[in-house]
C-alpha cells in the first residue's frame, strides 16, 4: 500500500494535472524520491504538462502501470509541483536526471538519447525539464 512517503518507491505514478478551464489530465510518468517531501520526474519543456504545472501547480499522483491503468489500493496525494529548466535551475534538473538515470539504468539512458535525436531534427528547440512535487503531507 502506498503513501505520500512512499510514492517514489512506485515504478509509474499517474500524474494528474489541471486544464486551465479545470478539466484534469492524467499520465503515466516514471517517479524519483528526492527528500521525505518531494519527487520528481523528467519531461520535454515544451510538453503540455509542463505547461499546465506553469499556469496551476496543484497536481495529484497516484500509483498506476505503464500504461497509466491505476493501480487497485494505491492511494493518491496531492502536492504542489514545479518546473525546473535548464536555463532557471540547472542544478535541480541536474539532480532530477540523476536520480531517474539511478532508478531507471539502461531504459532511462535509452530514453534520454531517443529524445535528443529527435530533438536535432525539430525545427523548434526543445528544452529539457524536470517537475518537481512537493507532497502534502
Amino acid at each position: 500500500m502506498s503513501t505520500a512517503r512512499h510514492i517514489g518507491d512506485e515504478k509509474y505514478v499517474s500524474f494528474t494535472s489541471v486544464k486551465r478551464n479545470g478539466e484534469e489530465v492524467s499520465l503515466p510518468v516514471w517517479i524519483v524520491q528526492l527528500s521525505p517531501s518531494e519527487v520528481a520526474f523528467t519531461s520535454s519543456g515544451d510538453a503540455w504538462k509542463v505547461k499546465r504545472v506553469r499556469a496551476n501547480a496543484q497536481v495529484a499522483l497516484q500509483p498506476c502501470d505503464f500504461r497509466g491503468r491505476l493501480l487497485e489500493g494505491g492511494h493518491k496525494v496531492h502536492g504542489t509541483a514545479r518546473v525546473v529548466t535548464p536555463q532557471e535551475n540547472p542544478q535541480d534538473l541536474a539532480s532530477v536526471e540523476k536520480a531517474v538515470t539511478k532508478k531507471y539504468g539502461i531504459i532511462a539512458r535509452f530514453v534520454n538519447l531517443s529524445s535528443f535525436l529527435k530533438g536535432m531534427f525539430r525545427r523548434k528547440e526543445s528544452n529539457d525539464a524536470a517537475i518537481i512535487v512537493r507532497l502534502s503531507l
